[in-house]
């Protein structure tokens, strides 16, 4: 069952790997950041929803040192994403959630990953590392419900000096409230799509996550042999980035007479819309979704004690 559900996205993600291996890199530029080690703690700030125009890609470039080609705005019901593009592939992103920074930060824990602080960002938040030592994002808290989230699509977009000094340059912007549109405040608080350790919760809570623009959180929800290397790591990364917006419609337990005690499947119903560019992607435009309903097998694998995501197929 394993072979089966693996098949259908081996050709899309070897194909995206060997694109990726023959691009270039883009330079790498490592910035110096004077910006004050205070620590500064205020629970009532607000941000315009509009990310894009609060942090405009003139500004982000001069920032990370780097020529932004491109932004996508990217907004749900509980988020709004702009991604900063380095190149064709490559992006830093920020997001903002109407979600509890700390309900956030238990379910990183929930993953495996650790949290730390980092004294260049002035403004209160935390550092979410994964189990290798790098860092996934940087969340920035705004007041109980509402956080900005930094991260990228790979150390290729920012390194890890660089995202670190990024996000305290933007720390500061918010602190001295330097926006291009007026803050609103936060809306009421929304249902936190951080998993629980349940396996249903694990396999919506992946497809929320690359619902809301979030691919590098989904690609460490897979399991090793899905992720051996960063160039596999992007090429999933890539085809997650390249869904418009997803929502669950239905779970429900599948095959349950081959199940063994570390691998479980589960029949998803999602509703899907694709990014218009997706649709030249070759060989297989769209990577094989329909804009509309569409149905998913899932594979769970238990890895250390953990569920994770072991394949997604198109039949049981």
């Amino acid at each position: 069952m394993k072979n089966r559900l693996l098949l259908f996205f081996a050709v899309i993600v070897c194909a995206t790997v060997g694109y990726l291996l023959l691009k270039p890199k883009p330079p790498t530029t490592l910035l110096q950041n004077n910006t004050s080690q205070q620590t500064s703690q205020n629970n009532q700030i607000s941000l315009g929803e509009d990310i894009c125009n609060e942090f405009p890609k003139e500004w982000v470039g001069s920032v990370l040192g780097k020529t932004i080609i491109k932004t996508e705005k990217l907004d749900s019901t509980s988020s709004n994403v702009c991604q900063y593009f380095t190149d064709d592939m490559n992006f830093v992103t920020l997001r903002l959630n109407n979600l509890s920074a700390e309900e956030q930060k238990k379910g990183q824990i929930t993953l495996g990953r650790t949290i730390a602080t980092n004294n260049k960002i002035q403004m209160e938040h935390f550092v979410v590392k994964q189990e290798n030592g790098l860092i996934n994002d940087i969340v920035l808290i705004l007041n109980n419900n509402l956080f900005l989230a930094v991260d990228r699509s790979s150390t290729k977009a920012a390194s890890e000096e660089e995202i670190i000094n990024f996000a305290s340059t933007v720390s500061n912007r918010i602190l001295k409230g330097d926006f291009q549109v007026s803050s609103v405040a936060p809306t009421e608080k929304k249902k936190s799509v951080v998993p629980l350790p349940q396996e249903t919760d694990i396999v919506r809570s992946f497809f929320e996550i690359i619902g809301e623009h979030r691919p590098s959180d989904a690609v460490m929800m897979m399991t090793p042999i899905n992720t051996s290397n960063d160039s596999t790591k992007q090429a999933w990364a890539v085809q997650f980035n390249a869904f418009k917006s997803m929502a669950v419609k239905n779970i429900e337990p599948s095959m349950q007479s081959e199940w063994t005690e570390n691998i479980h499947s589960y029949k998803v119903t999602l509703q899907v819309e694709m990014k218009p560019e997706a649709a030249s992607v070759q060989p297989m435009p769209n990577y094989g979704w329909d804009n509309g309903n569409n149905i998913r097998w899932i594979q769970l694998e238990k890895i250390n004690n953990k569920w994770m995501i072991g394949g997604i197929g198109t039949g049981p």
